[in-house]
């Protein structure tokens, strides 16, 4: 039969010429997705400022979770300060050099990073001027600041300004030394640490002939709780962007791959049954002649097999390029940085092509039952006329999906928290798969409502539209499922983040009550700075808050069906809240978070925990520390705010500077004002501040819209080959209209009037469908039914798929009719 299957692979190539393209661009965009995942996993920024070091050694920077990828954390994890004597007394090491980071301002806002001088050595720094700083008043800067030594030079830290003597510069011509590095005396960096007693990482030197390898196993067998880093992985701790930026990866990436991986697998078997639709008069005549069901159901997979591993290995390239254009567009959106090395292998190629042409394969045994099981007579009968009916098991399974979609969205009416969000977000899959297999239905049952508007225009390019429609529901459904599919993912997507963007935003401005929201220049805003504002003659109330992120475990601590998320967390000053920011508190006293180990939750955090006032929860502090809290208040605007509030006395010291994000200002008097300049703070509207977790979820939002663009180009691309092949078939048909005596207008005008039938049954039942999920997620968030709904983001969505819809079944059928009369015959 490979004989028989590679003749017919030849003779047809017309017809597989649609599912060639579809297995390419799903070969290509699983490809893409891929290499997106395995960069998560094995990408990672190159060490720069660190590059002297042969090993760095660092406190664990992330937490474990049973058989799934760490949970980074945050902020930066320390070591204690004795932790040097211990690394430097291991066999091997030459020297070991602790440093520190401190964030500092130049007298024009621009940030530059303060380390100890001994620091230098690590990349290595050397002097091209001066000397070593060697008191608190001396500094070592880059000569891209324009600094002589002996020059004087201003660098606030946290608002507060500190005058330094450059006591000599290094060339970053000549060394990798970032320009935003500068470096001070043991004194002068001590002054500014906010972590006495503790260190950032430690830089090796190893001593001449070690290995870096051997030594840092030796250094982890010999010094307990730390971590080691040597070769390329160095990078990951020198900044923390790099291994937050690899988990993000994996968790954008994974979710966008399982959507997209769907979507590739729906529209290659969509694509498959067309063809294998479009030749039924070949199977039915191969039925005739004695061909048996299972001989004819063998040449279908071996030449759907043939087909799609050729396609499958040709969608390689594109996708491996298209996977670094969607790196680069991530890099844009801030989700991974500008220099994230992205991992290329084999594997998400060798991938790709496995899975493609499995989903192939399997297609083509799903729809090669029907031709071969058909009796050579029945198959001669159907190869001329569709048969309407679906079998019992497939309108089961398709009403079975429908329902259990519409009931997941309605989960937010009884479950709040994260909890259910979860049902509405995959109820939307669940109904448009449930509306494929019933798609013939959901198409007959539309033109029993839309034929009679299209008979009332008494013309025969409308009466033949709705004879066509309601003659080829089979042929009309497979269009319109994957337009329909496109809108209803697009909107979802879009939809969603807007209407969590627009309540947090909400919340945000409505909480914040304060008269003025002060912030620095640059960095954030040192304590003294804050007294130094409190002490304003007319402020009556001064609330620093203090931007981190905790990491929270729900259900079974430790097992395989736990969650472990990072959640946003705000630091504040409890004593001050009046008149400065309302959380909307349902039960307990923010005023209690004055005692030590309390924290406030908001109440979808508290409904995810089990937790209430009074009860104990265990959470991880952004820098690792685990912390075990009473809850002494719960409140209702966690998604303005974030999910857990403490004390930002508190939760200081456990953030990587210290420093305030900004003030929360409370006074009157036209001193105010003035007074607060002239410290050389300012002043942010509150519309600006942003929502906690504002800038994650942008970045989110960013790699989803990216993502999206090409999840939404992929099928762009399979409908209209889609509808091309659908189109293109009909060339006898519209040679039997010509003879009848339709003019070549009068049948464009006919497959004008369906595709516009098919592209506005498309919008309708894509919008349809992303109804009950939408008000399920708006109901879990905002207490409504009602979702943000963008007008013109939606107008743009339908517009695309009605031109897209009507272009596709349109400019095929001009091309076929200007094919000589004959000739298609």
């Amino acid at each position: 039969m490979w004989t028989l299957a590679r003749a017919s692979t030849a003779h047809h190539r017309r017809s597989f010429i649609g599912v060639v393209v579809a297995v390419l661009l799903a070969s290509a965009l699983s490809t893409a997705l891929g290499v997106l995942v395995e960069s998560g996993l094995r990408g990672g920024v190159a060490v720069e400022r660190l590059a002297g070091a042969d090993v760095i050694v660092g406190a664990p920077q992330s937490k474990p979770v049973p058989e799934d990828v760490p949970v980074p954390f945050t902020e930066r994890a320390l070591l204690p300060e004795d932790t040097i004597d211990d690394i430097a007394a291991v066999p091997g090491v030459k020297h070991a050099i602790a440093d520190v980071e401190v964030p500092l301002t130049t007298h024009d806002g621009t940030e530059v990073s303060a380390h100890p001088w001994a620091a230098a050595a690590l990349t290595p720094s050397p002097l091209s001027a001066g000397s070593p700083p060697t008191a608190a008043d001396q500094v070592v800067v880059s000569s891209a600041l324009g600094a002589e030594p002996g020059d004087r030079i201003e660098l606030a830290h946290g608002g507060v300004p500190i005058t330094y003597t450059v006591s000599g510069v290094v060339d970053p011509a000549s060394a990798t030394v970032s320009t935003s590095n500068v470096f001070l005396s043991e004194q002068g960096i001590d002054a500014l640490w906010p972590h006495q007693g503790s260190i950032a990482l430690v830089g090796v030197i190893a001593a001449d002939g070690t290995d870096a390898a051997a030594l840092s196993a030796a250094i982890t067998d010999a010094v307990p709780g730390i971590v080691t880093y040597e070769g390329a992985a160095r990078g990951d701790v020198e900044s923390l962007a790099g291994a937050q930026a690899r988990t993000n990866l994996i968790a954008l990436s994974g979710s966008l791959a399982g959507v997209a991986l769907i979507i590739a697998l729906f529209v290659v078997a969509s694509t498959l049954s067309l063809s294998i639709a479009q030749r039924r008069r070949d199977f039915a005549l191969l039925r005739a002649v004695g061909t048996s069901s299972r001989q004819l159901q063998g040449i279908i997979v071996r030449e759907t097999g043939l087909v799609a591993s050729i396609a499958a290995v040709l969608g390689l390239i594109p996708g491996y390029a298209l996977a670094q254009l969607l790196g680069d567009q991530f890099a844009v959106g801030g989700v991974i940085p500008a220099d994230f090395a992205l991992a290329f292998s084999p594997l998400p190629g060798i991938g790709a092509v496995v899975v493609t042409i499995a989903t192939a394969v399997l297609a083509a045994v799903v729809s090669a039952r029907r031709p071969a099981k058909a009796s050579p007579i029945e198959a001669l009968v159907q190869s001329r006329v569709e048969t309407p009916q679906l079998s019992r098991g497939r309108v089961i399974t398709g009403l079975s999906l429908v329902i259990a979609g519409v009931v997941a969205s309605l989960v937010p009416l009884f479950i709040r928290g994260e909890a259910a969000l979860a049902g509405p977000a995959s109820a939307a899959l669940l109904i448009i798969v449930g509306a494929a297999l019933l798609g013939p239905r959901i198409v007959e049952q539309s033109l029993t409502i839309a034929g009679p508007l299209l008979r009332r225009f008494r013309a025969a390019p409308a009466v033949l539209a709705d004879a066509n429609a309601r003659s080829f529901t089979r042929r009309l459904s497979t269009a319109i499922i994957p337009l329909a599919l496109g809108i209803t993912l697009a909107i979802v997507q879009l939809f969603v983040p807007a209407t969590v963007s627009a309540e947090a935003s909400s919340q945000s401005v409505d909480g914040t009550t304060a008269d003025y929201i002060v912030t620095a220049p640059a960095g954030g805003i040192a304590p003294e700075r804050g007294a130094e504002v409190a002490a304003i003659d007319g402020v009556d109330a001064v609330t620093p808050v203090i931007r981190s992120n905790v990491i929270v475990e729900t259900g079974e601590p430790g097992s395989e069906f736990s969650i472990v998320e990072t959640k946003p967390l705000q630091g504040v000053n409890p004593t001050s809240l009046d008149g400065t920011l309302d959380l909307a508190v349902s039960e307990g006293s923010l005023t209690e978070l004055s005692a030590p180990d309390t924290v406030a939750l908001s109440g979808n955090q508290a409904f995810s925990l089990g937790a209430g006032v009074g009860d104990t929860v265990d959470l991880t502090l952004g820098d690792g520390t685990p912390l075990s809290a009473r809850v002494v208040a719960t409140y209702d605007r966690g998604l303005g705010f974030g999910d857990v509030t403490m004390a930002a006395d508190a939760l200081r010291s456990h953030t990587t500077t210290g420093l305030a994000d900004y003030l929360l200002v409370s006074g009157t008097g036209d001193a105010v004002e003035s007074q607060i300049a002239a410290l050389g703070l300012s002043f942010t509207n509150v519309s600006e501040l942003g929502a906690a977790g504002a800038e994650d979820a942008a970045m989110q939002s960013w790699a989803s819209v990216v993502a999206l663009l090409v999840i939404l180009g992929f099928m762009a691309l399979a409908v209209v080959n889609t509808l091309v092949m659908a189109t293109t078939e009909r060339r006898e048909e519209f040679a039997l209209l010509r003879r009848l005596g339709a003019t070549p207008g009068q049948v464009t005008a006919t497959t004008f009037l369906e595709s516009g039938l098919i592209s506005i049954l498309a919008v309708v039942l894509g919008t349809v469908i992303t109804l009950p999920p939408l008000a399920g997620i708006a109901f879990a968030l905002t207490g409504q039914l009602i979702p943000v709904f963008p007008p013109v983001t939606y107008a743009v969505l339908a517009g695309g798929t009605l031109l897209l819809g009507i272009l596709s079944i349109v400019v095929p059928t001009r091309s076929a009719l200007r094919a000589p009369l004959v000739s298609a015959e």
